[in-house]
């Protein structure tokens, strides 16, 4: 029945609790809200005892469904002390779903979610997380944004955030270093910028994956230089 009530086939849910025994367990209706089924969540609600756990509300807000979010604070009145709703949606762009769950939720979030939101290159995400809430994030934020060629968001950071970058930012950069995707441009802008540095992996990776002009760039202009592995 748990797989049946995530997929929304409710006549057969309806058939199977007439007929079946053996019921269903939370995985009904977490997956049912998971998958924005709020007619299925109803009929669970109302016909089955087993409830949910509190990844109903962090699924539903990680694909965000923002309705079954609201729908599973009004009705079960979850206390999710997890922060992983509103670390999921600012991973997943849901500005709409993070600022309900700021205004009505007490769990906050973690400095995973402004951390995932400059990796996958959200701005505004970032720019709200930073005026409304306090946690901050890590030296991941910039590590993230320059693996992915977000200079913008790479910038932002830079000038309004203190947490800096590891080694990771220009060794990831260089790695996933297509010309078309900007990855050049953040090694440049994060060398001319930045005290950031890098390792041997830097050469190696952009070796391995067949990124010349990277490469040619790490050579002429850093000093770590390769391993036998960029050869290998």
């Amino acid at each position: 029945m748990d797989r049946t009530a995530a997929n929304d086939h409710l006549n057969v849910v309806q058939w199977l609790d007439v007929n079946r025994g053996e019921g269903c367990s939370t995985s009904a209706m977490d997956g049912a809200a998971r998958n924005g089924q709020r007619g299925m969540l109803k009929w669970l609600h109302k016909n089955s005892t087993v409830g949910c756990t509190a990844m109903a509300m962090s699924d539903a807000a990680t694909a965000g469904h923002l309705e079954i979010v609201k729908w599973l604070h009004q009705q079960l009145r979850l206390h999710n002390r997890e922060p992983a709703a509103m670390d999921k949606a600012a991973a997943k762009n849901r500005l709409d779903m993070v600022q309900w769950l700021h205004t009505v939720r007490k769990e906050g979030c973690t400095t995973r979610a402004m951390d995932d939101a400059a990796a996958y290159g959200f701005l505004e995400v970032v720019l709200w997380l930073h005026a409304h809430r306090s946690e901050g994030c890590t030296a991941s934020a910039i590590d993230g944004a320059a693996a992915n060629g977000h200079l913008e968001v790479l910038k932002w950071l830079d000038t309004h955030r203190s947490e800096g970058c590891t080694t990771t930012a220009i060794d990831r950069a260089a790695a996933n270093g297509h010309l078309e995707d900007g990855h050049l441009k953040v090694l440049i802008w994060l060398h001319e910028n930045t005290s950031a540095h890098c390792t041997t992996e830097a050469m190696d990776m952009a070796a391995m994956m067949g990124h010349l002009d990277v490469v040619q760039w790490l050579h002429h202009s850093r000093s770590e230089g390769c391993t036998v592995k960029a050869v290998d």
